[in-house]
């Protein structure tokens, strides 16, 4: 008796194999393979940055003796304008100021305007460190003067603090462009040459005293001589850049002091200067006799109400 399948029973088809294994029973695929080691990429350069900049002590600055009597007048005219000023000796200014140099351009900070009153170095020497400190810090002061971006009275240019002025009044008048009498240099007591003036002066390089020959100035040489007038009549102007003033209200304006004085001290490099002139033959001529590249206070306090206004101008622009 054969017996038919059952209804709802599948009947394995030919071929099909052997049965399907449990999916747990499977191998693990494979691991990924491992990304190729990369360096990491360095940080880009960051943009330069300006450096922080330091606050001045003061509206103004001017290098000086403490004690010197242009700078408190000076610094106590500025203070009566409303503005602050500071007065410093050549080792407290050297060190307020920082110059950098980046890129090719220097940086100086902080950026405050100057007024340079150098005092000149000890005559005698006081020790060879104090010599060599004071040395450097004279040449800080310099580059700070010269590259500041700030107004600088004095400012150092390719000659010296005091200009193109020189202890010779004849090569200084030279340099000026204004030519004057000769000038005699001696060791021993000067004899008068060939006359070019009325008296014969004779100075005691050094005391600074001088007479009319032939009495003697106190001293002992060397000494400095030169013709001029026997009873001098002099001028006194006053300049600050392109201004000038004189200190008299005498009659002698077709000598035209004021310009010429601004173009002496523009020849001799110098920003704040008194020029002295000769007055001769009855006032028809004038000739330059003296360059004071750092002027007395009493040489300022004659022209002072057109200088102060012209200092403030100069300074705070």
């Amino acid at each position: 008796m054969s017996s038919e399948p059952q209804a709802g029973v599948a009947e394995p088809q030919a071929g099909a194999g052997e049965p399907l294994a449990d999916a747990g029973s499977l191998p693990p695929e494979p691991p990924e393979p491992p990304e190729p080691y990369a360096e990491p990429l360095p940080e880009p350069p960051a943009e330069p940055t300006e450096p922080a900049r330091t606050a001045a002590p003061a509206d103004l600055i001017v290098v000086a003796d403490p004690e010197d009597p242009v700078a408190v007048e000076m610094a106590d005219y500025v203070r009566e304008q409303g503005r602050s000023a500071a007065v410093l000796d050549v080792f407290d200014a050297a060190q307020l100021f920082t110059v950098t140099a980046r890129a090719g351009e220097a940086t100086v900070d902080p950026v405050v305007p100057l007024v340079l009153l150098l005092p000149p170095p000890p005559d005698r020497r006081i020790g060879l460190d104090a010599e060599f400190q004071w040395g450097e810090c004279l040449a800080q002061l310099w580059a700070v003067a010269a590259l500041t971006p700030a107004p600088v009275i004095n400012r150092p240019t390719t000659a010296l603090v005091a200009g193109r002025t020189t202890r010779s009044a004849a090569v200084t008048e030279h340099r000026a462009r204004e030519h004057g009498t000769g000038e005699l240099f001696s060791r021993d007591y000067p004899r008068p040459g060939p006359v070019e003036g009325e008296a014969f002066w004779v100075e005691d390089l050094g005391t600074l005293r001088a007479r009319r020959w032939p009495e003697r100035p106190p001293g002992s040489g060397p000494y400095r001589a030169r013709w001029s007038d026997a009873d001098p009549a002099m001028e006194t102007v006053v300049v600050l850049g392109e201004r000038a003033w004189r200190c008299t209200t005498a009659d002698l304006g077709h000598l035209a002091l004021e310009s010429r004085s601004v173009a002496a001290a523009a020849a001799l490099e110098l920003d704040l200067a008194a020029l002295v002139w000769r007055v001769t033959d009855a006032a028809a001529a004038a000739r330059l006799v003296h360059v004071e590249p750092f002027p007395a206070v009493e040489q300022l306090r004659m022209v002072w109400l057109g200088l102060g206004p012209r200092l403030m101008e100069v300074l705070f622009p």
